[in-house]
């Protein structure tokens, strides 16, 4: 029985990423860690922002300055990562692909899959390039910005906890039904070679019109989700407005603090249905894609002593 590229792909994708991971050791635990650095000074920017509002206000300049280095270590930093991240990805991506077509290749698969399904290994590399440091920044984001608003404001705080908690339940439900739609798409997209070539005009109009109809599920969906940030945004912020003006502790810093970090708290949210999407996504892509069948990369030897 021949083996497919759907078989080979959902039986080997989990261990092709850890084939990456483990060619790439070095470099990819630098760029995560970059990653982690960038998102540990951008979540430092709220309060170190508040203590130069108030350092200000009492003419405590040396303190202000502190602004002034979280704002340079945060763009230092992002601007090494980023340098750092084409390099890598670059070499992943041309390691991957090159497995993908000779595999498909053996396999005796027709030129038209193979074609597409190199065009969502790319997509499948983008992802770990560009999706990944933003879903772990919403993540960081997201608890960092809660565990703040614990320390700093308690009950404002709770309510974020519950609010966090609701939105997990939901994102799980999101992310079930973008994965299967965007099966859906993936399924009509390795359709399209063969439609344009050999199809009819009226499979060639119905082929397009579901592939329309598909990607308006997914904004559909993308816009219920953001309705649900609205709310849980609108709840907080009564929250914590509430809770500043019983409080004889606020100052102009503190409200500020607070305030952004309600901002963070539901941007990274709003972000969180996209990051998702991608997600599901390239989980499905994984499905797809056609490594060796061991789940290695076919790294040649001149490659087995470096990055």
């Amino acid at each position: 029985m021949q083996t497919t590229s759907l078989d080979i792909g959902k039986k080997s994708a989990a261990r092709v990423l850890k084939s990456i991971v483990r060619r790439y050791p070095g470099r990819l635990s630098l760029t995560g860690a970059l990653v982690i650095g960038e998102n540990a000074l951008d979540l430092l920017y709220p309060l170190a922002a508040g203590i130069a509002i108030d350092a200000v206000l009492s003419g405590n300049l040396e303190r202000a300055f502190l602004m002034v280095c979280v704002i340079f270590g945060f763009w230092l930093l992002g601007a090494v990562r980023k340098a750092l991240d084409t390099r890598v990805y670059t070499r992943i991506y041309a390691d991957l692909a090159r497995s993908v077509v000779l595999t498909e290749r053996r396999a005796s698969l027709g030129t038209s899959t193979t074609i597409a399904h190199a065009a969502l290994t790319r997509q499948f590399v983008d992802f770990f390039e560009l999706q990944v440091p933003a879903f772990v920044t919403a993540a960081v984001s997201i608890i960092g910005s809660v565990v703040m608003l614990v320390v700093l404001a308690p009950q404002v705080g709770a309510v974020a906890t519950g609010l966090l908690l609701l939105a997990v339940l939901a994102a799980l439900r999101y992310m079930s039904l973008s994965q299967f739609i965007a099966s859906c798409l993936h399924d009509r997209q390795e359709e399209e070679a063969k439609v344009v070539t050999d199809g009819s005009a009226g499979r060639i109009a119905r082929h397009f019109r579901v592939l329309g109809g598909r990607r308006v599920q997914l904004s559909d969906l993308e816009a219920g989700a953001y309705v649900g940030v609205g709310l849980i945004a609108s709840a907080l912020f009564a929250a914590l407005f509430w809770s500043m003006a019983a409080s004889d502790a606020a100052t102009a810093g503190l409200l500020y603090t607070l305030m952004s970090y309600v901002w963070t708290f539901v941007f990274s949210l709003d972000d969180l249905p996209v990051q998702l999407q991608q997600l599901s996504r390239v989980k499905e892509l994984g499905q797809r894609i056609a490594p060796d069948e061991d789940g290695t990369l076919p790294l040649g030897a001149e490659r087995a002593g470096g990055v």
